[in-house]
């Protein structure tokens, strides 16, 4: 299916009377990765909750291609990491989009688990309390909560976060394998990132505007 999962359309972005983004166009690929980098206060966070449809837009629209199913990685992990719940628990709540609750996944969403625990390399932490966790074994809990539905399209702010070199180099391995597949959209600070994850596209979010990062580049 080549349909875009999400199209904006002149779309601008405010909360109160502070404009963040303003006219922003764009037709996400039905795969590969999208990267929205910028300065600070530039307006990616926006975007990407916009695009997960948890900031309506103060004009514009905002299409999702019907029976979309989205994972969405946030910048800001809310979930209080003194909650007694295990890391297969968090993960398996990633599956509540489909109607499903932990005590009653089903056969079909318990491999759903088992498969995405191990494809992150989580499978011996699955009991674990998340209070015991360290940085990057928690950011890797939240980066399967958010894959473990299959999404079509998979939004990511900041997924390296906690992450040394060699979990680093393992994200953007994986990554780079859901995207032939899904449409990844992914902002990040990280200079080098272009060039470890090599998305189809890369956007600059200013404060103002987006634009396609070679046409700012002329």
């Amino acid at each position: 299916m080549n349909t875009p999962p999400l199209t904006l359309s002149h779309v601008s972005l405010a909360y109160g009377t502070r404009h963040v983004l303003d006219d922003v166009s764009l037709a996400l690929p039905a795969s590969g990765i999208t990267l929205l980098t910028g300065p600070n206060g530039g307006g990616k966070t926006s975007l990407l909750r916009a695009m997960a449809g948890l900031l309506r837009p103060a004009a514009g629209s905002i299409v999702r291609r019907p029976g979309l199913r989205t994972g969405y990685l946030p910048q800001q992990r809310r979930i209080d990491r003194r909650f007694p719940i295990t890391v297969a628990q968090v993960v398996a709540s990633g599956l509540l989009n489909r109607g499903t609750l932990w005590g009653h996944i089903g056969k079909e969403g318990r491999a759903a688990v088992e498969r995405t625990l191990a494809e992150l390399r989580l499978e011996a932490l699955a009991d674990r309390p998340i209070e015991a966790l360290s940085g990057g074994q928690w950011q890797r809990t939240l980066l399967a909560r958010a894959v473990v539905s299959s999404p079509a399209l998979l939004l990511l702010d900041e997924p390296d976060t906690h992450l040394d070199r060699e979990a680093r180099t393992f994200l953007y391995d994986r990554l780079a394998a859901w995207a032939r597949t899904c449409s990844v959209v992914i902002v990040s600070h990280d200079a080098a990132a272009a060039g470890a994850l090599r998305p189809a596209a890369t956007y600059v979010a200013d404060g103002r505007r987006l634009s396609p990062a070679a046409a700012r580049a002329l």
